[in-house]
């Protein structure tokens, strides 16, 4: 009971200030639980920056408070922000997790797909470069961390197909790509492009067998 600390009795105005305070911190965890809430359903309804909003209000209502509901938040959090695309403050977010919690496996599945994205960047730079062998090397790596539905490693696959003349490969593989990208301008290039390598290809092979 309040009444009671240390089997004193306490004044009446304490009595009050301490109700007040469990009150208001009450108040407040169930205002931090509701955004927290709001902040999950946003990330399911790709909602990323909606999200992520969320999330810092409630974290901002914890006052520096850290327990293992802020903990789940921050969590939640950077998973938000790898999903915009701001891996830098993925990565800072994990960064501070692991320093105040320990290396979690929850922590260490985001941080694998941030060594991912890193991975797939390294290859896109390695393409553009002519670099085909440390671009096949950084893509087989990205897609050993699990994420092998990635969208951009899966554009990166086409590229190396096209750059090393896997012509029917890479066709396969851009047109399976537009069937769940059908908005990529680029993508649809590539497939008009490498239209015409197949049918050459096909040419010669007929010409081939004329012979």
């Amino acid at each position: 009971m309040l009444k009671y600390i240390i089997g004193e009795k306490l004044p009446g105005r304490i009595l009050v200030i301490l109700a007040l305070m469990l009150f208001l911190t009450s108040c407040s965890s169930k205002k931090i639980n509701d955004l927290r809430l709001k902040g999950i359903e946003e990330l399911q309804k790709a909602k990323y920056e909606d999200a992520i909003e969320s999330f810092n209000e409630a974290m901002e209502l914890s006052d520096g408070k850290v327990g293992e509901l802020q903990l789940d938040i921050m969590t939640y959090r950077a998973e938000a922000e790898y999903m915009t695309g701001d891996y830098e403050a993925a990565q800072k977010t994990i960064d501070t997790l692991r320093e105040v919690d320990g290396d979690k496996e929850n922590y260490r599945k985001i941080q694998s797909q941030l060594d991912a994205k890193k991975l797939i960047t390294e290859a896109t730079e390695a393409l553009n470069n002519g670099d085909c062998d440390t671009a096949r090397q950084k893509l087989d790596e990205a897609s050993a961390l699990g994420i092998k539905n990635d969208r951009e490693l899966r554009f990166d696959e086409i590229v190396y197909l096209e750059k090393t003349a896997q012509w029917e490969a890479a066709y396969n593989a851009v047109k399976e790509y537009l069937e769940q990208y059908p908005s990529d301008k680029e993508a649809k290039r590539e497939l008009k492009f490498l239209e015409t390598r197949v049918d050459a290809l096909e040419s010669n092979e007929a010409l081939s067998n004329l012979q």
